[in-house]
């Protein structure tokens, strides 16, 4: 039986976040469970994402999850993360703001289409994805890794690319690769010209922290 001292917490209920986490985390081979909220048997109420960073709302994730959290499920670590795509053209548009971009609660399609109008017109399609994953340990010490990745914005969303949950996977391109940001991950990196994933980076570093860090 995993104890739960070796089991992480990922503060989600986006079945997209966990897997993109999952699939990275599980191929460094860390001896350790990966679970989510619906992996609990109670339910933890969703976060109210106030901060202006990303930093500040992955923050608000972790103290929401360690508030609610029961029995011995506290000594589990916790990790929560909150990303987004900053539109050069659109003044870093829409940032921490992605699901409330047009000031009202919006779906994956609603987003996409959202994006495409707003951007409609520029000659200056480059975006950059920006990744902060903060870990927290059961002693409420947390370790924040931000990383960053950069590209441009499709005309169009690439529909093999759609994953629920994950609205700018589909319009996410990078064009030194000629690959959708989500494929170069199964580049290998010899093959990626020095490309940096934002995301594999900052979970590759937190795996490392912990190796270091926790028993």
């Amino acid at each position: 039986m995993t104890s739960k001292k070796n089991t992480i917490l990922f503060a989600t209920k986006n079945p997209g976040k966990l897997k993109e986490f999952k699939k990275t985390f599980d191929r460094l081979n860390r001896n350790r469970k990966v679970i989510s909220f619906t992996d609990l048997h109670y339910d933890i109420p969703d976060c109210e994402e106030t901060g202006n960073t990303f930093e500040e709302n992955a923050l608000l994730k972790i103290q929401n999850a360690r508030h609610y959290l029961r029995g011995t499920d506290k000594e589990m670590i916790v990790i929560a993360d909150d990303s987004g795509m900053k539109i050069a053209s659109l003044n870093g548009e829409p940032g921490v703001l992605t699901r409330r971009w047009n000031g009202s609660k919006m779906s994956d399609d609603e987003i996409i289409d959202y994006c495409l109008e707003k951007i409609k017109g520029y000659n200056d399609r480059s975006a950059s994805y920006i990744s902060c994953i903060v870990v927290s340990t059961p002693n409420n010490f947390n370790k924040v890794i931000t990383s960053e990745s950069n590209g441009v914005i499709l005309q169009e969303p690439k529909n093999s690319s759609i994953m629920k949950g994950l609205p700018f996977r589909s319009l996410f391109f990078v064009p030194i690769l000629n690959l959708m940001f989500h494929e170069v991950r199964d580049l290998p990196v010899e093959k990626r010209n020095g490309y940096i994933l934002a995301h594999e980076s900052a979970i590759e570093q937190i795996a490392t922290y912990l190796d270091s860090n926790t028993a």
